[in-house]
């Protein structure tokens, strides 16, 4: 996962978008194809952060390597 807040000027058509309560959350054509769960949640001490998990899908492995 990476973050990139400085989105003016580029072509986001692709990306999934998802929100997750104040946040949206643009999410990678190539990452939407996988049999992924993708939580987002705010996290931190103020929920001023953002926390991400991936799951497989029903409770199968996840097919990421995150190693």
């Amino acid at each position: 996962m990476s973050v990139d807040t400085h989105t003016k000027g580029r072509t986001l058509d692709s990306y999934a978008r998802a929100r997750a309560a104040d946040v949206i959350v643009l999410i990678d054509p190539d990452l939407a194809s996988l049999p992924v769960e993708i939580s987002v949640k705010k996290a931190g001490l103020f929920g001023r952060g953002v926390a991400v998990v991936v799951d497989g899908v029903d409770g199968a492995p996840c097919p990421i390597n995150l190693i």
